[in-house]
């Protein structure tokens, strides 16, 4: 990286500040703090999900994937997709119809307060060291290209920048934007951030295929079986599995109901998952095609350094700090969404349910200190990774086993009649159990060796998604022969919102514009940020006629979107 790439990281942060600092003085109430008053459009509120979904890994973990093995990364990615349209026909308006101001929320009027204290010490506990390694995960990124004079208090013993200032500096630039704007400043900062990710992400595309010599040599020189869907490491089965893992993800992990409530109407609802499965369709092939083009430009590579070598192989000045923006932004919204959602629940679930005399000031505050708290917890766990010797790959399997399988009864209690406290837990219980053997099976070489016929991913999957299905399946029939119904479910039929699927009311619909018009505004100065870069490269260096192509193809169609936008924005008002 040379100076030009430092001045655009330093500016992508301060612009991420800077729009919390905006946002935070339309902040009014603990709804604005943590829903954003109900008043998120579908759009947005897809945008957000899309991103939410993203961290290092997709880069990292799963460009290596597609540097290996082709285009089952891609399916592997597509399949998200599938499992978004799943979740928005059968799952995501049923979370809107509920009058529910967070998902601790729900799980306390169907289930009871132990499943609510249940999963929100699992998630804090669970969610804080993912989230600890993501965070990590792209400090070493970060670390790895940015290096710094001899002898400066922030390099490390390489001369780089030291992953440990590199996660500080992350982390504070997260908590402040959090902090200050809540989960209106989250929506922001992903379309930001889903603006820098797709620009620079589909301009690597036309310079993948020019640093290859085109389509046809990429077609011709890849291996055997690289435009398969499937390989030894990922069969059907497993791509089957994770079909189903994902819907359960998608449809009732925490940070994705939070984004479904905080619509105006149950069609925004589903039309807000539909916009993330079609994203997901549309976009994996033009995530991963660098990486895949990068195998036969450097077979010997790491993979999972492929896609950042390949950025560097191609990118031009400046965007190479594009690029690592990119990858931060990816890593920064699930950290963000993290913060938040956990924030909303403990300060309406948990401080507001204790102490109800606290007026919506009070809320607000209670939810920016836990913000902060979790947060600098998050910060102190990433600093701690690099002297566990490598645990955090023990940590992420750890993960899979606790997290994965608790959205699997909260989604089947929004639709059973008869699910009760006792079943969530004790299907749970019983899943981590098994998921002991799990772990065993994954770091002991005897027990690999014993069962050395099971694939591990298939495994991991049958444990987090089939073991838990399976229980529910027996506890639900067994509870439909003796005729019970719990009364949790009950409960929730009675908070389920008249008016979710009606008209929004005219303060709602200018409201919801508002903040429409609010984020596209952060896209389009991004885009013309991007390329304002691009022209300065242009002027200041010279490069071969087909990179200049591309350039000003992209400065074009960048500009073209400001002018439409411009042109909107301009006929809208004289409407008005």
């Amino acid at each position: 990286m040379v100076g030009i790439d430092y001045i655009v990281i330093v500016l992508y942060f301060l612009g991420l500040i800077a729009v919390s600092v905006l946002v935070s003085r339309s902040i009014k109430s603990s709804a604005d703090m943590f829903i954003a008053g109900r008043n998120s459009s579908w759009w947005l509120s897809g945008m957000s999900t899309y991103m939410t979904l993203f961290s290092a890994s997709t880069f990292v973990i799963w460009g290596g994937v597609a540097f290996r093995s082709g285009f089952v990364a891609v399916l592997i990615g597509n399949i998200l997709g599938f499992a978004s349209f799943f979740v928005g026909r059968y799952l995501t308006g049923k979370w809107r119809e509920m009058k529910i101001k967070s998902p601790g929320e729900y799980l306390t009027i169907r289930f009871g307060k132990r499943s609510l204290n249940f999963y929100t010490l699992l998630g804090i506990i669970g969610r804080g060291f993912h989230t600890a390694v993501a965070l990590y995960a792209i400090a070493v990124v970060m670390s790895t290209l940015m290096t710094l004079p001899e002898g400066h208090f922030m390099a490390g013993a390489n001369g780089h920048l030291s992953i440990s200032w590199a996660i500080i500096i992350l982390g504070v630039i997260t908590l402040l934007y959090t902090v200050l704007g809540g989960f209106l400043a989250v929506l922001m900062t992903d379309v930001i951030q889903f603006g820098v990710l797709i620009t620079v992400v589909i301009f690597m595309i036309p310079l993948s295929i020019n640093a290859i010599g085109g389509l046809e040599n990429f077609v011709a020189g890849a291996p055997d079986g690289y435009f398969t869907p499937v390989s030894a490491e990922y069969p059907w089965f497993w791509l089957i599995l994770w079909f189903f893992v994902n819907s359960f993800t998608i449809g009732g992990d925490w940070p994705f109901v939070q984004r479904y409530i905080s619509v105006p109407t149950v069609s925004d609802a589903r039309k807000s998952t539909y916009l993330v499965g079609a994203l997901y369709l549309l976009t994996p092939l033009i995530w991963y095609f660098p990486a895949m083009v990068f195998r036969q430009i450097e077979p010997g590579a790491n993979p999972e350094q492929a896609y950042i070598l390949m950025s560097d192989h191609v990118l031009m000045k400046g965007m190479l700090g594009v690029m690592l923006a990119a990858m931060v932004s990816a890593t920064l919204s699930t950290v963000s969404g993290t913060l938040n959602v956990f924030a909303n629940v403990f300060t309406y679930d948990i401080y507001g349910q204790k102490h109800p005399e606290v007026g919506e000031k009070g809320l607000i505050r209670i939810g920016r200190i836990f913000t902060f708290a979790f947060g600098a917890a998050i910060i102190a766990l990433a600093l701690l990774i690099p002297y566990a010797g490598g645990a955090e790959k023990v940590v992420v399997t750890i993960l899979t086993m606790i997290i994965g399988p608790l959205y699997i009864p909260s989604v089947w209690g929004v639709f059973s009649k008869r699910l009760t406290q006792k079943h969530l837990l004790t299907a749970m219980i019983i899943t981590y159990a098994c998921g002991i053997f799990g772990l065993a099976f994954k770091f002991s070489d005897a027990v690999r060796a014993t069962f050395e016929w099971i694939n591990p991913n298939v495994l991991e999957s049958v444990i987090g998604t089939v073991v838990p299905v399976i229980l529910l399946a027996i506890m639900e029939i067994r509870a439909k022969i003796k005729g019970t119904i719990d009364p949790g479910y009950e409960r929730v039929q009675a908070i389920l919102d008249p008016e979710a699927d009606t008209e929004p009311s005219a303060e709602m619909k200018r409201a919801t514009k508002r903040y429409s018009h609010m984020a596209v505004t952060c896209f389009v100065v991004t885009l013309l940020a991007i390329a304002a870069l691009l022209v300065q490269q242009l002027i200041t260096e010279s490069y071969d006629a087909a990179v200049e192509r591309i350039m000003i193809g992209g400065i074009a169609v960048m500009v073209g979107i400001a002018i439409l936008y411009a042109i909107y924005r301009y006929i809208d008002a004289k409407r008005n």
